[in-house]
């Protein structure tokens, strides 16, 4: 009896190692599943993320979306600042040629380059405030001031650097004022 016992035990024990293993199996596969399923989430936020950041910066840094200014009758404010900004734009084609002498200290060529500047850039501020009315008016005010920034450098962009942001400029003007 004592080695039917000892087999009917080992045959218990190889049965539950069995269930152990049938059982350690499905609870290896609920990990996998489980580890495939929060990989795939992660990997489609990463995506959405991914897309949602191009959707913004592609066209931004290509100039893509750019709207001009409305053709707006004489005396509102969307045409104050397209010929402002229009007006600004030519200043800085006047003053795109010149240089200063390199011993310049940069306070002197900022000094300099605003009176070269003047009287247009004196009118700056109204400008600003009547392209503030609208988007397409803060644009051509942000692409206006992109390009005095570039023509403030005391170490002079490329000209081909400066063609560029002036016909970012020219491209929020409306069609009669390009």
């Amino acid at each position: 009896m004592a080695d039917s016992d000892d087999t009917s035990l080992g045959r218990d024990r190889s049965e539950r190692e069995g269930a152990g293993d049938s059982l350690d199996l499905a609870v290896v596969g609920a990990e996998l599943r489980a580890r495939r399923i929060g990989l795939g989430i992660i990997i489609a936020v990463s995506l959405a993320f991914i897309a949602s950041s191009s959707w913004q910066i592609i066209p931004a840094v290509f100039g893509a979306r750019i709207e001009p200014l409305p053709d707006a009758p004489q005396g509102s404010p969307d045409r104050a600042c397209a010929v402002g900004v229009r007006s600004l734009l030519g200043a800085l084609d006047r003053i795109a040629g010149q240089v200063l002498p390199p011993w310049a200290s940069d306070d002197q060529t900022v000094a300099a380059l605003g009176a070269r500047l003047s009287p247009e850039w004196d009118q700056a501020g109204a400008i600003a405030r009547a392209c503030e009315g609208s988007p397409q008016g803060q644009q051509a005010w942000a692409a206006l001031q992109r390009m005095k920034m570039a023509e403030d450098q005391p170490v002079r962009m490329g000209r081909d650097a400066l063609a560029v942001l002036h016909l970012e400029v020219a491209e929020h003007l409306p069609s009669d004022l390009r």
